[in-house]
């Protein structure tokens, strides 16, 4: 392509291929190619948040490591919170006479989160441009993986209940919390504390008679307690699990010794190969684990979850940001600054559309 002048274009802009005289990284592209201001041109101050584009290999990766980003139904909010109609059926009668509906039609609330993130690096290390596209990609690959996992945690395995109080650290209600709590108050969920919760105590193998404590039963009777809902859905249903539950799943058979879990049986509409258990399809997720509040490494116990994905409602308020800053005059050292963050909301439409398993330490 032709040189665009300075005197037409704003002095960030250098779109050719021919060298020229570079003296300021001013930003990257949503390509990850940088932007250089011209020699002698005026340099602008870069100081917005850039939008991490859903693109690029930095959300791409977000969507392999992210069982909830890859499989939650995403809900567009504008606004702080949401309030989102509960899906709670709707009277359906033949004839000719209309029947009102008298579902209560309550809602849920979606409350956007903020995940953040920050690195220093000293200013030594970024002699060249080249160094700090180097930093940031790599940075910006260790925040996908860690956010991927603290997300999920959030939305997966906190046992505590939801806080509004940032440094409780406990952003949503959990799936497990919400299925180990009961919800009596609206009589069109009447969901009983416990009703699509299953303890397994780690007992793999079939037993001679029957006894309801192997890993094959206790799956069975976790992906029954979906199936009976009114929120089944062959196309929709879904498994996500901690990935220590792998070693287990392999071994696991049903009464005529073929196993129930095999892996890379499909691949997905991008590409990506998946494996299955009972032939539903299953993700991994590291945040698929109890621990008291959001980590990115939970400490608890195992958790494998069965239920129709359009209930995990993934509200988003905006996409994943970056901001890069070098060091000021006022800064005690010569350390840049990079910031990561994004919000987001999450909420488990109804408790009946999912069922969990968990893997509880074995009797002494």
């Amino acid at each position: 392509m032709s040189r665009i002048h300075a005197s037409t274009r704003p002095t960030w802009a250098i779109d050719d291929d021919t060298p020229a005289t570079r003296t300021l990284l001013l930003g990257l592209r949503s390509d990850g190619t940088p932007v250089y201001a011209w020699a002698g041109s005026a340099p602008a101050d870069i100081d917005d948040w850039i939008p991490i584009e859903y693109s690029s290999d930095v959300w791409q990766r977000v969507m392999l490591e992210s069982a909830i980003q890859r499989y939650g139904s995403p809900v567009p909010m504008r606004s702080k919170t949401k309030s989102v109609p509960r899906s709670e059926g709707l009277k359906v009668t033949p004839g000719t006479t209309y029947t009102d509906d008298d579902s209560e039609n309550s809602n849920y609330i979606l409350t956007a989160r903020r995940f953040i993130a920050r690195f220093t690096v000293d200013e030594d290390d970024l002699s060249d441009a080249e160094s700090i596209i180097d930093v940031i990609t790599s940075k910006e690959m260790d925040w996908a993986i860690s956010y991927s996992d603290v997300f999920d945690h959030a939305c997966l395995g906190v046992t505590g209940a939801e806080s509004n109080t940032p440094s409780d650290l406990r952003p949503f209600t959990s799936v497990y919390k919400s299925l180990r709590t009961e919800q009596s108050a609206n009589p069109n969920l009447g969901y009983p504390v416990d009703d699509h919760y299953v303890a397994w105590n780690g007992t793999i193998g079939i037993a001679a008679v029957p006894d309801g404590t192997s890993l094959y039963e206790k799956l069975s009777q976790t992906f029954k307690k979906v199936e009976t809902s009114k929120y089944w859905s062959e196309a929709d249903t879904r498994v996500i699990a901690h990935p220590g539950y792998r070693d287990a799943l392999r071994l696991a058979t049903d009464g005529n010794g073929s196993p129930i879990f095999r892996e890379s049986a499909g691949v997905d509409s991008s590409g990506r190969p998946f494996d299955t258990l009972f032939n539903t399809q299953i993700a991994w997720s590291r945040g698929a684990r109890t621990h008291a509040t959001n980590t990115d490494t939970p400490t608890g116990n195992d958790l494998l979850f069965v239920g129709n994905r359009r209930a995990l409602k993934v509200g988003i308020r905006n996409t994943a940001q970056t901001l890069f800053q070098p060091a000021r005059a006022q800064d005690d050292t010569d350390d840049a600054a990079v910031k990561f963050r994004v919000r987001r909301g999450f909420q488990l439409a109804h408790p009946r559309a999912f069922a969990v398993m968990e893997r509880v330490p074995a009797a002494p």
